[in-house]
């Protein structure tokens, strides 16, 4: 312990009975001790304390400065995706020095590993082959070349997650194997399954499951080079490896069956989102890429507006997305669209997408209640909606990719605005989406506008509403829960609550040079308020992505909630219930009346311009 240099203790309140429980350390090096009297004993141990009517479990982590072995590791990636990302941010966080090298060709493989000599080279997004000179035994570097597979032990191909989707797989996982010459066939050094217990698009189970079984088998694989634990081969005759070979798929498994039930309609867009969409073909004929797939539950809503249709008819429209008819008597909304492939054609809600003549006479589909039962979703399209538990309100924002338009925005203001009315609650929690907490303004709808400076001007405008509706909140306390990766101003709303909750699995762009931008909301009075202005100049001038646990280090955020997305969403209802509970919570609502006075949001109004 005397090399100690940082120490956490987390605890799951799931885990305990016991309340009124607060854990207080204090560092006195080089020996470490409890506030409340008892030692801590060596690291490593499971340690348990009575609470009367329960036991909190403690599993310190301890991160040495000590002896260690610190690799120089290459990073060759597609592009640098949100799994890239991850394994990049964690294994540098380890003390390895890492590069990333991005769609790199063959030659450019072989030119860098030349130039760095690396102890690893680690794939964690490439579809293009490695040259063999980087893993035959007679390779010109000694260092293995690990390729991350998402699919669980034996499965090979192109298409590994698609076909986990389409086929309802209730149970993935990932392998990290040795380059080969048969594809993903090589050497097992790692595998991490996991069970699909929701009904995910391929990028969010991608970013969310595959994401943490990558990591975790990765980690896994790094220390078995370091203890020089050979990999073990691919064997078809153990009765647990059940995965096979299977074929890339076409654009003709991806398209859209108005045949079909609406769950199998629903699956095939969603096992081909984000990329490269799933091909809807109309009822006359014309087709385009479908994005953003939900089930309308609602039979009697269908059969309302079904009358004299057919399947593939659209129905109906909500806040740019559309509603088609399935076979079976439900419905499908497609909230996105692309009139063709590649990049040219950008993607955006499926109504501006479609000829005019089609959504124009279209009715708009009756609009839902707001407030859900606590933990629950909505079962049609729904972008926005909120939920309740005791005194604590939680707005849900859940929005394609992240984006926020400028109609979005507005919507949001206003939900926000009623919220904050609201005589029965004192905590309010921003709950973001799924897969993302935000990811800023809306490019693709900014560029597609008849006069993109307008539009943008208009778009940041309204997402600068919405954050000045949240630290107006005078009467409410805030937290911004950030379950999802963010990205840009999306990195820098929550910084406007008055607390920042995030879990280990997270990362953030906290930045907006890559994109040519120079940002607005408000991050130039929030982000030096909380980490100085210096740090503050070297987060959003780095362009570099951004662990949770790094921004809760940096006083960016303030609490982590567990290392992953299911043990925060267990966490934070706990949490947010007790705080609501407390006197932190009237110490919050004392500092922000003193604060919120014409001077200060005069000083706010003057960063926003």
């Amino acid at each position: 312990l005397n090399m100690l240099r940082t120490l956490s203790v987390s605890y799951q309140p799931a885990l305990w009975r016991g309340t009124g429980v607060s854990w207080c350390l204090s560092l006195q090096q080089p020996q470490v001790h409890w506030r409340q009297g008892s030692q801590l004993g060596r690291p490593g141990i499971k340690y348990e304390y009575p609470l009367g009517r329960g036991t909190a479990t403690l599993r310190p982590r301890i991160n040495t400065c000590g002896p260690r072995i610190a690799h120089n590791i290459l990073l060759f990636c597609n592009s640098n995706n949100s799994l890239t990302q991850r394994v990049f941010t964690e294994l540098e966080d380890s003390g390895h020095r890492v590069t990333v090298c991005e769609n790199p060709t063959a030659a450019t493989m072989i030119k860098v590993t030349d130039a760095l000599k690396p102890d690893m080279i680690i794939c964690p997004f490439l579809t293009k082959r490695i040259p063999k000179e980087l893993y035959k035994p007679s390779a010109r570097v000694e260092a293995p070349c690990l390729i991350v597979h998402p699919g669980i032990e034996g499965d090979r191909g192109m298409s590994s997650l698609d076909w986990a989707i389409k086929e309802g797989e209730a149970e993935w996982g990932v392998t990290v194997l040795q380059a080969d010459d048969e594809m993903d066939a090589g050497d097992i050094y790692a595998t991490s399954n996991f069970k699909i217990n929701r009904w995910p698009t391929k990028s969010s189970l991608y970013q969310d499951e595959v994401t943490e079984a990558a990591l975790k088998a990765v980690l896994e694989a790094v220390k078995a080079h370091e203890n020089k634990v050979a990999p073990r081969p691919l064997s078809y005759e153990n009765p647990n490896v059940r995965g096979r070979l299977r074929k890339t798929m076409t654009s003709k498994n991806r398209e859209v069956n108005w045949s079909d039930t609406a769950e199998l309609v629903v699956r095939t867009v969603r096992m081909s989102d984000t990329q490269p969409g799933a091909t809807l073909t109309l009822t006359d004929g014309r087709r385009f890429l479908a994005y953003g797939a939900h089930l309308e539950y609602d039979r009697q809503l269908v059969e309302a507006l079904a009358d004299a249709t057919e399947p593939g008819d659209i129905l109906a429209r909500r806040h740019g997305a559309v509603l088609f008819r399935a076979a079976d008597g439900y419905g499908v909304w497609v909230s996105h669209m692309k009139s063709g492939p590649g990049n040219k054609a950008l993607k955006l809600p499926a109504a501006l997408v479609l000829p005019p003549e089609l959504v124009m006479n279209v009715p708009t589909a009756p609009k839902r209640k707001l407030e859900l039962d606590f933990g629950t979703e909505a079962h049609t399209f729904q972008e926005i909606w909120t939920t309740r538990q005791g005194s604590v309100v939680y707005v849900h924002f859940n929005f394609y990719n992240g984006a926020m338009g400028t109609n979005q925005c507005q919507r949001l203001v206003e939900v926000l605005q009623e919220v904050a009315r609201d005589p029965c609650s004192n905590v309010v929690v921003l709950m973001g989406g799924h897969d993302y907490f935000s990811n800023g303004i809306h490019l693709n709808l900014i560029e597609n506008a008849i006069n993109p400076a307008h539009e943008s001007w208009a778009n940041i405008n309204a997402i600068n509403d919405v954050i000045r509706e949240v630290f107006s909140m005078r009467h409410k306390v805030t937290i911004a829960a950030v379950k999802g990766n963010a990205g840009a101003g999306g990195a820098m709303m929550p910084l406007a609550a008055d607390l920042v909750w995030t879990h280990g699995g997270v990362v953030i762009n906290p930045h907006y040079k890559s994109m040519h931008l120079f940002g607005s909301e408000y991050w130039t009075y929030f982000l030096p308020q909380r980490v100085g202005r210096e740090t503050a100049m070297e987060i959003t001038n780095s362009c570099k992505p951004m662990l949770a646990r790094k921004a809760v280090e940096l006083g960016m955020y303030d609490q982590l909630l567990g290392n992953t997305k299911d043990e925060f969403n267990t966490i934070l209802p706990l949490e947010a219930e007790r705080l609501a509970r407390s006197s932190v919570a009237r110490e919050i609502l004392g500092k922000k009346k003193e604060r919120t006075n014409f001077q200060w949001l005069e000083l706010l109004q003057h960063h926003r311009d």
